[in-house]
């Protein structure tokens, strides 16, 4: 019995150490999630700009509150709120119609930014977000390397999640929306 202490002992201390180096180490940690969706541009662009259809695509978002302008818009901010009690705000730094879509991103413990871009593929279209977040202290830089793939993980699902939605649903006439 004092063996199996001592190694659990040795194993808790030296992931510890791990968490201390990483967080003395890690500037940022990146991810990439894509999703190829058979339907144009214009569709998928819409889809993912419409507030009222990112909680059928976003897992456990409850919630879009704008702060300052419209959601999504140019310059806005905006909050959004999970079911798990987190909440992440995002200001629009960039938005090129049809292209690219940019924010800064922060939650308690995070900072950093998203970058969706979509393009012409074929027929259909390709969305590809890349997030790159920074720990706004020591323990959360540490944590960032451990639980990005599950971040990306999660990512990845959304993505598929939206992919479908633009695929079930009737073609967007990006024309309307300038009338």
């Amino acid at each position: 019995m004092k063996q199996f202490l001592y190694t659990v002992s040795v194993l808790l201390a030296a992931a510890f150490l791990a968490l201390i180096i990483m967080g003395l180490f890690v500037d940022e940690v990146r991810y990439t999630a894509t999703a190829r969706v058979k339907a144009p541009v214009a569709d998928s662009w819409a889809t993912f700009l419409d507030p009222d259809r990112q909680k059928l695509w976003q897992r456990d978002l409850e919630h879009v509150e704008a702060i300052d302008g419209q959601p999504f818009d140019s310059g806005a901010s905006f909050r959004m709120e999970f079911a798990d009690g987190n909440s992440r705000r995002e200001t629009v730094i960039l938005l090129t119609p049809m292209e690219e879509y940019r924010a800064e991103i922060e939650t308690e413990h995070y900072k950093g930014y998203r970058s969706v871009t979509f393009q012409i593929l074929g027929d259909g279209s390709r969305v590809q977000q890349t997030v790159v977040m920074y720990g706004s202290s020591f323990l959360s830089r540490a944590i960032l390397p451990v639980i990005r793939p599950l971040m990306q993980r999660d990512q990845m699902a959304a993505f598929d999640n939206l992919a479908d939605l633009v695929e079930a649903s009737p073609s967007v006439n990006p024309q309307q929306d300038n009338e």
